[in-house]
Order: C-alpha cells, then sequence, then structure tokens
C-alpha cells in the first residue's frame, strides 16, 4: 500500500514537472508564430507599399513623357523664333487623355500641377526665362515634371527644328489666260520691298507677269518697267511650281493641321474666325493652308491675311477642267503666294502682295484698279527660307530625373 501510495506520487511529480516545461514550449511556439505573423505582414505591407509606389512612379513617368510629347507638337506649329514669343502647351487638351480613375490627383485640381512643361532656349547656362530660340540654332529644351498622387517625374530634351526649303519662283504672276474688266489686271512691284533678288532687266530689277493669252482688259503692267509680260508659252505651270513642291506642300499642311477638305474651315482659318487665338494676319499668318476640293472654294475675306513677316502660302487643289476652281472675293489683303488649279476669280477691292500663280484662266472682275498684284521678293523669299516640317529629340539628350514628395525644382 506504501509503495503505491509512494509510486502515485512520483507520477504526480513527474506530470506536475513536464506539465511545465509543455506551457514553456507551447508559449515559445506561440511567441514565434506571433513574431512570424508580425514580419509576414510587415513584408507584405512593404511589398504593397513598394508595388504602389512602382505603379504611381510609372503613371508619372506616363505624364511626364507625354508633356514631352505636347512641347515638342507645340513648337512644331510655332517654332518661336521672336524674343515676344513665349510657347506654351494647352493643359487642358492634354488632361483628358488621362483617366482620372487611374492617375488620380485628388489633392492637386489644376492642370499645372499634375504636369508642368518649360519651353526654353538651349542657351549655356541654361536660362529658363529665354523663351525663344535665341541663338538660332534651331534647337530648344522641352522641360516636363509630373506630379501623380506624390509621385514626381521629370523627363528633360533637346528638341531640333526639321525643315524643308521650298523653291517658289521669283516671278509677279503666271496664268494661262488673265482676263480682267475695268481698269484690267493690275500688276506692279510693290515699293515695300526691300529685296532686289529678280532678274535685272535694261530698266532695274524686273519680275515676269506670265500670261499665254489674255480676254478683256487683260494685264494693266506699270510704265516703268519694273513687271515685264512674258506672253505666248515662254514658261508652264507644271515647270514653275512641281509636283513634288505640291506633294511637300500637302504634307507640310496636314501635319500642321492646316490641311482642309472643307473651305469653311480653310475660311475661318484665314480670315481670323477659326478656334486658334486671332492676330494680325489672322490665325493662318505664317501657315501653309491646303485646301483640296472637287468643288469650288470660296474665300470671302474682309480680314488681312498674313504679313509681311509671316506670310501665307495658299494652295487650292481642285480637278483639271473644274469651272471655277477658286472664288476669292472681299475686302481683305492677302500676303503671301497663292498657288491655284482650276479657273480662279479674283474680285472685290482685295490685293494681293507677294505672288499669285494660276495653273489655268486667271479671271480679275474686280472694282476699279483694284483687285491687284504687288510683286515682293522679299515675301517670297521669307517663304522660300526654312519651313518647319517636324520636331525631333536631339540623340543622348534625353535626361530623367525621379523627384522626392514635396520637392520644388529649379533648372539646373
Amino acid at each position: 500500500m506504501i509503495a503505491i501510495r509512494r509510486s502515485g506520487e512520483r507520477a504526480k511529480r513527474l506530470f506536475e514537472e513536464e506539465s511545465g516545461a509543455l506551457v514553456i514550449i507551447v508559449m515559445m511556439f506561440t511567441l514565434i508564430f506571433i513574431a512570424m505573423g508580425i514580419a509576414l505582414f510587415y513584408l507584405v505591407k512593404m511589398n504593397t507599399t513598394s508595388v504602389d509606389l512602382e505603379r504611381r512612379e510609372a503613371k508619372s513617368f506616363n505624364v511626364a513623357e507625354a508633356g514631352v510629347d505636347a512641347g515638342m507638337l507645340t513648337v512644331m506649329k510655332d517654332w518661336p523664333d521672336e524674343a515676344t514669343d513665349n510657347p506654351a502647351i494647352d493643359y487642358s487638351q492634354l488632361r483628358p487623355n488621362f483617366d482620372a480613375t487611374e492617375y488620380p490627383d485628388p489633392s492637386r485640381s489644376p492642370a499645372s500641377d499634375f504636369v508642368n512643361v518649360r519651353i526654353y532656349d538651349d542657351l549655356d547656362p541654361i536660362d529658363p526665362n529665354v523663351t525663344w530660340d535665341s541663338n538660332q540654332n534651331r534647337r530648344l529644351i522641352v522641360d516636363s515634371e509630373a506630379n501623380v498622387a506624390d509621385a514626381r517625374h521629370r523627363i528633360m530634351v533637346q528638341c531640333e527644328q526639321q525643315t524643308w526649303e521650298l523653291n517658289f519662283p521669283f516671278i509677279a504672276m503666271y496664268a494661262d489666260v488673265a482676263s480682267a474688266n475695268g481698269q484690267g489686271l493690275r500688276v506692279r512691284w510693290d515699293p515695300a520691298d526691300t529685296e532686289a533678288l529678280p532678274l535685272m532687266g535694261p530698266l532695274g530689277p524686273t519680275v515676269g507677269a506670265f500670261y499665254n493669252d489674255t480676254l478683256g482688259k487683260g494685264v494693266n503692267l506699270p510704265a516703268d518697267g519694273t513687271v515685264s509680260s512674258n506672253p505666248e508659252g515662254s514658261t508652264t505651270f507644271n515647270k514653275l511650281i512641281a509636283s513634288s513642291l505640291i506633294s511637300a506642300l500637302a504634307g507640310i499642311a496636314d501635319a500642321k493641321g492646316t490641311y482642309f477638305t472643307s473651305a469653311a474651315q480653310a475660311e475661318a482659318l484665314l480670315t481670323g474666325t477659326s478656334v486658334r487665338s486671332s492676330a494680325e494676319g489672322g490665325d493662318a499668318a505664317g501657315e501653309i493652308v491646303f485646301i483640296k476640293s472637287s468643288t469650288t472654294v470660296e474665300i470671302a475675306a474682309n480680314t488681312q491675311m498674313g504679313t509681311r513677316e509671316k506670310p501665307v502660302v495658299l494652295v487650292v487643289d481642285v480637278p483639271d477642267g473644274t469651272d471655277v476652281g477658286m472664288d476669292f472675293r472681299g475686302t481683305a489683303d492677302f500676303y503671301g503666294i497663292v498657288v491655284t488649279t482650276g479657273n480662279p476669280i479674283v474680285r472685290g477691292t482685295q490685293s494681293f502682295w507677294g505672288s499669285f500663280i494660276a495653273k489655268n484662266d486667271l479671271d480679275s472682275n474686280g472694282v476699279g484698279s483694284s483687285p491687284e498684284i504687288n510683286y515682293n521678293g522679299a515675301i517670297i523669299n521669307s517663304i522660300n527660307g526654312l519651313h518647319t516640317i517636324s520636331v525631333n529629340i536631339v540623340p543622348n539628350t534625353w535626361e530623367e530625373y525621379t523627384l522626392p514628395k514635396g520637392s520644388t525644382t529649379t533648372v539646373p
């Protein structure tokens, strides 16, 4: 009996000792699992934060890159070559391209906080206040900084103007048949022309007014001999305006958004009533406007089109044999070069300053001595200069910066 009691007491002591060790083991495993859970929680959190940061960085990069593209498009349409030029992108057109859910910016509603694009000259040292091509090397810097939910990315590139040299002839006019009523189609030398670029004649600088035949009052040339007639097939339209030049003009206009199949849209641009900001010389000043039409193109203008500094190239391309290819009427002066197929009619009281080249019959039905063609070699020379057809990134000039949260930057 005594032996049994001692054996039970020994077993009880052993159980109590093992129970204490088991509690310690359970607590240790519990602590280990808790530590592993906490570590896993922070690992997942860090991974989620990292993925979210990478996603926001990628979005910010996309916005900054879009800002670069918008800046290059801005200077392609209107290269800033004067000190008064201050190119700026239209943020209202850029921001809607990015979904508000995918690219949230709740704390910054203005578009300029979403992306800020600056355009300035590539001077050494850089001066962001010089917003035009002051050194005339046809290169500018496009600097785009994006902010997407405080993920900031900045891209700087140097862009270069790609140009096309045109080759318009230095003539006052060309037509197969020149007809006119009233005092006749008046063709003269513009007194404001400061460049003596045409051929020299016996009476001094002289340019040709080319036509193969006349009807009605015909062509009324000045008595001083500055413009002379060169009739009877001495040249042709195709020799003066090559098909490659027509194709180049169409391509440039298409790239700049000034290629039209609607005469009404072209007229709105030419006369300053389009959605573009109006200025002296209409919205088309300095542009190439190309109109492709199968019917008569009517331009009724009472607002000056182009200026001597920023002349217009107007091309009206209609099928051969079109009865009236272009009907130009109104009181506005046109500064630049007109090239038209079909049979153009000019009427009203407007004057053309530069050159007028018609493939077929040019009919003048103006009032008194108007319309008139005033040859200007300086205008033609300006147009024949370099015309922007595209803007490309200069190789090895791409720079990227990831900016810390809440940072403000200055141009280095």
